[in-house]
């Protein structure tokens, strides 16, 4: 694929994407929503922590071996570590990403 449309592409996705976000909090507002969809909401960040989490795992699972899945592993331990004591997903995601990547480049011959 050109390279030029994929970057065309995914600006186009984070648009849509922002769009929607940006919609979704001017058609319902907070104050205005029930108080049980409130409620809801404050668990939509550890839900998708764990979605995201659970992919990993999953997709690590699929390696033979431990050896092959200890990147993903030591990854989601720092994931989870940091997200119980921090609060947002920015730090923990990116922490966890960076432990799997540093392993496996360290792992490789």
């Amino acid at each position: 694929m050109n390279p030029a449309l994929t970057v065309a592409v995914l600006l186009a996705a984070g648009a849509l994407s922002w769009i929607l976000r940006i919609a979704a909090i001017t058609v319902f507002p907070a104050p205005r929503m029930p108080a049980l969809a409130r409620r809801l909401l404050d668990h939509a960040t550890p839900a998708a922590l764990a979605a995201m989490v659970g992919v990993g795992i999953a997709g690590g699972a699929a390696a033979p071996g431990l050896a092959s899945r200890l990147p993903v592993l030591l990854g989601v331990v720092v994931t989870a570590v940091l997200a119980r004591r921090r609060r947002g997903l920015v730090l923990p995601v990116g922490a966890g990403l960076a432990v799997a990547w540093a392993i496996t480049a360290l792992s490789e011959p």
